[in-house]
Parts: structure tokens; sequence; C-alpha cells
């Protein structure tokens, strides 16, 4: 059984640093330790640009700019889906040149907006 605690109730969460890149028609996105991952194709398509996440099937659309639409997308991500990601998908720093990548620092709860913090030990 999980429940919560008062102390557990004003724990405040912990907020995680990422990079987004926006390169060569593709999402990336970096943690802490530096691991790149492929999120999905981030494209010009008719009057904008467009992204969707191959991990969630996250979607987004007319965008002025790919910078536009990294920041629409660093709106919508939740700290679970993406830290998965980092465990899920392959390191693709080795292969991947950002050093003229669209760059937007985000970070993220590791709770989502209202979630409450259990204690799973109890």
């Amino acid at each position: 059984m999980v429940t919560t605690t008062p102390s557990a109730e004003r724990a405040q969460p912990r907020q995680q640093p990422y990079t987004l890149y926006a390169v060569n028609g593709r999402v990336y996105a970096q943690n802490v330790t530096q691991a790149v991952i492929d999120l999905g194709p981030l494209a010009r398509q008719g009057g904008g640009w467009s992204y969707l996440l191959e991990g969630n099937k996250l979607a987004g659309d007319g965008f002025g700019s790919a910078q536009e639409a990294l920041r629409h997308l660093a709106g919508r991500l939740h700290f679970l889906w993406l830290d998965g990601q980092f465990t899920a998908l392959p390191d693709v720093r080795a292969n991947t040149s950002l050093a003229d990548a669209e760059r937007l620092d985000i970070t993220l709860d590791e709770l989502g907006p209202n979630e409450p913090v259990v204690n799973a030990a109890v």
C-alpha cells in the first residue's frame, strides 16, 4: 500500500536539467550525464515547423521556427517519460554533431503538477 505522509507532502520536487536540440531534421535531448538521445523528427513542412516524438507520438505543427517548436515541445514534456527515454533509447552522442543545433535548456520537475509525493516504504 502506498500512502502519503505529512512530511512527504511538504517535500519539494527536484528540478532536473535537460537540453533539447533541433538539428538535421531531428529533435535530440541531452541529460546531466551528457547522454544524447534522438526523440524524433522536427522538420519544416508546408508553412511551418512540426515535430513528432517517436516514443509517445506527441506532435505539434505550424511553428514559425525550430526554436519555437522546441519551446512548445518543452512545455509538454514530463520528467518520467523523458527520463525513461534515456533508458530505452541508445546514446547517439558519438555520431551526432550538435555544434550548429538550435538549443533550448529546460528543467523538469520530477513530479508533474499537483502530483502528491508518496512514501512507498510505508
